[in-house]
């Protein structure tokens, strides 16, 4: 059976699909034992099905590479080439190929990214005990307890309710903020930022989450002008504002 023939490549779908017989099985897997044209055709079929996956550089140049030779052998007598189901998967395969080596070549040419930077700058506010000795068994306790554990979907409605008791600690509002972002709820936690962006203590901080929630978001724009906040307010964070901005800026 030719590798161009419909036959062949339904066999190949049937194999991946598990639709084939016992019987049909283990026939096709003792022919994929002995043919290498059909294990080929076997690995091209998966990488078009999950994406065209590549371990490394080196890994996808050798793959382009197998593609081309295979369509420039069809090729080699000047002949027209049918656009049968076959060929129309080969070329397939090496259009998918093609997407993940550009993806691939743009990540690596692109280290300033912004999933990159964001995830190379991110970690959770770091939450202090707010009073001197806060009750064991308080709001306030019980709130800080799960933020620092990284429970935080325990978090959230504990910090609220201890905001509820003391709405002026500016950082419990800086916790509820990381605590909604950690737990999957992206835009109540840049709402919950906004009674802190002007805090006196906290400026630098909570514009400096602010604009890594963007930058994850993908608005590098948005995320900018709360850099720019947390740069010109000073303090550790606002150095690392400034750098970060510069990182964009190339």
């Amino acid at each position: 059976m030719s590798e161009h023939d419909d036959q062949y490549w339904e066999q190949i779908d049937d194999f991946l699909d598990k639709r084939l017989s016992p019987t049909e099985e283990a026939k096709f897997e003792e022919q994929l034992q002995q043919e290498e044209q059909l294990q080929k055709d076997v690995a091209l079929q998966r990488n078009m099905r999950s994406g065209v996956a590549f371990g490394s550089q080196s890994e996808l140049r050798n793959r382009l590479q197998l593609i081309q030779q295979e369509v420039l052998a069809e090729d080699s007598d000047d002949k027209v080439i049918p656009l049968n189901r076959g060929m129309g998967r080969l070329w397939l395969a090496a259009a998918g190929l093609l997407i993940g080596a550009l993806t691939i070549l743009f990540l690596i040419q692109s280290p300033n990214n912004p999933t990159e930077l964001y995830a190379s700058n991110y970690e959770p506010y770091t939450l202090k005990n707010v009073t001197r000795s806060p009750e064991q068994d308080s709001p306030l306790s019980l709130a800080i307890a799960a933020y620092n554990d990284g429970d935080y979907e325990v978090a959230v409605p504990r910090l609220k309710a201890a905001l509820a008791d003391s709405p002026d600690q500016a950082p419990l509002q800086l916790a509820l903020a990381v605590s909604l972002w950690e737990s999957g709820d992206q835009q109540a936690a840049i709402a919950a930022l906004e009674p802190v962006l002007d805090h006196p203590l906290l400026q630098d901080q909570a514009n400096w989450y602010a604009g890594l929630f963007q930058l994850k978001n993908g608005d590098v724009d948005q995320a900018k002008v709360y850099l720019k906040k947390a740069a010109t307010a000073g303090g550790a964070l606002g150095q690392q504002a400034d750098a970060l901005l510069q990182q964009l800026a190339e």
